[in-house]
């Protein structure tokens, strides 16, 4: 065994043992399960977000953001923050996602 791990270690292979048992940690496995769904009323947005960030929305996650920065993100024809309240309302109740828009510099935020 001991050899076999000297060996391994300086072949820079990746040998695991026969009696090994591949598996997936719970938390992924409990984040498959609670899978949501999102409409197609939010699809694009929530793809759009999930570009901005940088990577998937997670559960508990506060986004803040301004709003002209939203505006080029994801667009919409009104240009104000309640403009996107259908949206924070999905993210807050399926996802626990907190957006929160900030009108303009040195104004309090819109939650």
């Amino acid at each position: 065994m001991i050899i076999t791990n000297l060996y391994n270690l300086f072949s820079n292979e990746v040998k695991y043992l026969e009696n090994r048992q591949d598996c997936v940690s719970p938390d992924v496995i409990e984040s498959k399960a609670n899978t949501v769904i999102v409409p197609d009323k939010f699809k694009a947005d929530v793809e759009a977000l999930e570009k901005y960030i940088g990577h998937n929305l997670e559960n508990g996650l506060c986004i803040k953001v301004d709003l002209a920065e939203l505006l080029t993100v994801i667009p919409r024809e009104r240009k104000r923050a309640d403009a996107y309240n259908t949206l924070r309302k999905f993210l807050k109740n399926e996802f626990n996602i907190d957006l929160i828009i900030n009108k303009k510099k040195g104004q309090n935020h819109e939650k």
